[in-house]
Parts: C-alpha cells; sequence; structure tokens
C-alpha cells in the first residue's frame, strides 16, 4: 500500500514522540540505579526490558501507521526523538537525580550522627545498666557457702 507524504510526515512525528516516552522510560530506571547502585545482572534485566518494550512500542507503530511496514522514517523518527530526550530533558533529569541523591544522603548522614546515634548510645546505657544491676541480684541471691571453722 502507498502511503501519502502527508501519512509519511504524520508517522515520523508519530516515530519522534514514542522516542521521547522511551527515552523517558528508560530514564526512570537510570534514576533508579542512581539511586539504588544495582550490580551488573538487575542493569541487563532493566536493559533487556527497555529493548523488548521498545521493540512492541515499534512494532505498534508501524502497525497503527503503515500497515505493519517497518520504514526506514520510523526508526529515524524513534531514533532521533530518543537522542533529543536524552541530550535535553534527559540530561537534566540525571543531573537533578544525583543532586537530589546527594542531599539525601546528607539529610541521612546528619540524622544519623545527630539523633539516632545518641539515641541508640543512651538506649545501649541504660540496657547495660539494668543488665549490670541484674547480674549483681543474682550475686546476691546465690547461697554463702559456709566457712569451716577450725579448732
Amino acid at each position: 500500500m502507498e502511503v501519502s507524504l502527508a501519512g509519511q510526515t504524520q508517522g515520523f512525528l508519530y516515530a519522534c514522540i514514542l522516542g521521547l516516552f522511551l527515552g523517558a522510560l528508560y530514564d526512570v530506571f537510570r534514576v533508579l540505579r542512581v539511586f539504588l547502585h544495582f550490580d551488573r545482572r538487575p542493569v541487563f534485566f532493566q536493559d533487556l526490558f527497555c529493548c523488548c518494550a521498545a521493540a512492541v512500542a515499534t512494532f505498534l507503530l508501524a502497525l497503527m501507521v503503515n500497515w505493519g511496514e517497518v520504514r526506514f522514517y520510523l526508526l529515524a523518527g524513534e531514533i532521533i526523538g530518543v537522542c533529543v530526550y536524552f541530550l535535553t530533558v534527559g540530561e537534566v533529569t540525571i543531573r537533578l537525580a544525583k543532586v537530589i541523591y546527594r542531599v539525601l544522603s546528607c539529610v541521612w548522614n546528619f540524622f544519623r550522627r545527630h539523633l539516632f546515634r545518641p539515641v541508640k548510645n543512651f538506649l545501649k546505657g541504660i540496657f547495660l545498666f539494668v543488665s549490670g544491676k541484674a547480674l549483681n541480684l543474682k550475686k546476691s541471691l546465690k547461697k554463702q557457702p559456709e566457712k569451716q571453722k577450725t579448732p
């Protein structure tokens, strides 16, 4: 089937928009990597999921625009959309995520040093005091052996 120039332009724009959304989907996993520090295996499965999602989305786009025919301008539109996203919004998103991570890390360290550690030390002192008293009570409750008298 022949597709008119207007249809091809419309398909190209749809592909660019799909590329933006696929870039945003991948950016979600990039932000998670900033906060959670995954090993290689989860990163591999995240990338595999994104590739499968992109393949399904590309197939559905081709089905919607060209009755299932994959054309170069659709793939080029997706690649352009992803590149535009990563070079603009994606860059800002990752930098912002790193700044937020640093701020949250500093706040967590502050609370841990100045709030959690003194409370922990206080409770530990109470526990040691009570357990020490309990040990002294046990010692005082034991029967003392009788001393033998020497004649």
